[in-house]
């Protein structure tokens, strides 16, 4: 089995869509487990409604809600995604398949495609995945496996060891990237790819999306983690997103 974890907060429009994309996997041994941080909207309702366990965790952010779904699950694939994006009708088979035929693997990522973007948008992700592609291809020494949660399957014994996200860092799955890189066997598939809401590139717009997400370069250079210009970086977009989820 997979558990598919997902933290919401007022995730009521974006929440069906992805449920639905859910009903129509291939690969039918999963559970949903939702840690809802105090929706006021039908969030919470809805997910009941689809059979997802719901933990309801006031004022909750989102990677501790992350790990508090991992805690709970029951199976040994973790498979951590959002409530805005969904899921290819074959995907879970994909993860499973997998898993299943190399042993070795402890964690899985793959593309996240923009299905609602601008052209200038669908065009950086494009570049941006591809990226990411060729960098998990180099030798031990140069890897780099920047990961998101739009999209990350781990294996439950491996996360663990890492001590789970990173509660106070914005960055925490893309370093959770890399501490699972310095573990183990890591891969991105081009055949594991998910569907992405651009709503945030769309209420941002280009210029400062970008700026929100400019910290990610610490996954293709960690030299840059101890850098005053990442931790600046950091802080301004910490700030930004609360207002976001506020």
């Amino acid at each position: 089995m997979i558990s598919i974890i997902v933290p919401t907060l007022n995730e009521e429009k974006t929440i069906g869509e992805f449920f639905h994309s859910l009903d129509q996997q291939s690969w039918r041994k999963f559970e949903v487990i939702i840690v809802d941080g105090g929706s006021k909207d039908c969030t919470v309702e809805k997910a009941k409604k689809y059979g997802a366990k719901v933990i309801v965790e006031p004022v909750c952010p989102e990677f501790e809600s992350r790990n508090i779904g991992a805690k709970k699950a029951n199976s040994d694939i973790l498979l951590f995604t959002c409530a805005d994006v969904i899921f290819p009708k074959n995907l879970l088979n994909t993860v499973h398949k997998e898993f299943s035929e190399d042993v070795e693997l402890i964690a899985l990522s793959g593309p996240s495609v923009p299905f609602n973007a601008p052209m200038i948008g669908r065009i950086e992700y494009e570049l941006y995945n591809t990226f990411r592609y060729f960098l998990t291809k180099l030798p031990r020494n140069y890897k780099r496996f920047s990961t998101s949660t739009n999209f990350l399957a781990v294996r439950r014994d491996s996360f663990n060891k890492t001590g789970g996200f990173q509660l106070k860092d914005i960055n925490a799955d893309g370093l959770m990237g890399r501490q699972l890189a310095e573990m183990g066997k890591i891969k991105l598939s081009l055949d594991t790819y998910v569907h992405i809401s651009a709503r945030r590139i769309r209420s941002m717009g280009f210029t400062k999306f970008n700026k929100h997400y400019l910290y990610v370069l610490e996954n293709f250079f960690p030299v840059l983690s101890e850098t005053r210009f990442i931790r600046k970086l950091k802080y301004g977009s910490g700030a930004t997103h609360r207002k976001i989820h506020e």
